[in-house]
């Protein structure tokens, strides 16, 4: 079963980072150095300023040699799941028509840019149809999908040849879609 998480305020990841910068009697100004980032940047990351991807999460963890969920969840993981995750009833995928209709949704938002491709004979030896999404594009949230994609690919090749178990690939799915689940969408027709 999965589960929603409380994601923890800007604030709050803050005070978990400089508890433990401090604990480690690290400098903001060494910090800083470390991780290639402002003394600034690491005061607003403290003081809750900035809003952090869950990459820089990771990275500032790893900094301070923890797992980075001690900086979102310092009481433990375990304590964090509060309650099974709703499944949206917004799109249910029964037939073919179902999927097209995400597609023209997903048409409609505005703080995400992709293109559609195509390819067919004899043009291309292959036929395929996709959706590409430039990373450093102009959405909101392309980034962030382009780095969901990259992680995705590789659980899903890591599950499928052994490496992880379908327990763990469950429990990295549940992280993902508890870390998203406040990132709104704009969608233009609203």
């Amino acid at each position: 079963m999965a589960y929603i998480m409380d994601i923890p305020s800007p604030q709050e990841i803050g005070k978990n980072i400089q508890k433990h910068r401090r604990a480690q009697k690290i400098t903001q100004k060494e910090f800083a150095k470390r991780l290639g980032k402002s003394e600034r940047t690491i005061q607003k990351y403290e003081s809750g300023e900035i809003i952090m991807k869950l990459d820089v999460v990771k990275e500032v963890a790893n900094e301070l040699n923890i797992p980075f969920q001690e900086l979102l969840y310092p009481a433990g993981i375990d304590n964090a799941a509060k309650e099974p995750i709703k499944q949206s009833t917004s799109y249910e995928f029964h037939t073919m028509s179902d999927v097209i209709n995400v597609l023209f949704a997903i048409t409609e938002l505005t703080d995400f840019s992709f293109e559609l491709t195509n390819t067919k004979p004899p043009e291309s030896p292959e036929w395929t149809a996709g959706i590409k999404v430039n990373g450093k594009g102009n959405g909101k949230y392309d980034a962030d999908f382009c780095l969901f994609m990259e992680n995705w690919i590789t659980k899903k090749n890591m599950l499928q040849t052994g490496k992880i178990s379908k327990e763990k690939f469950d429990s990295w799915k549940s992280d993902m879609l508890a870390y998203y689940k406040d990132s709104r969408l704009d969608n233009e027709a609203d």
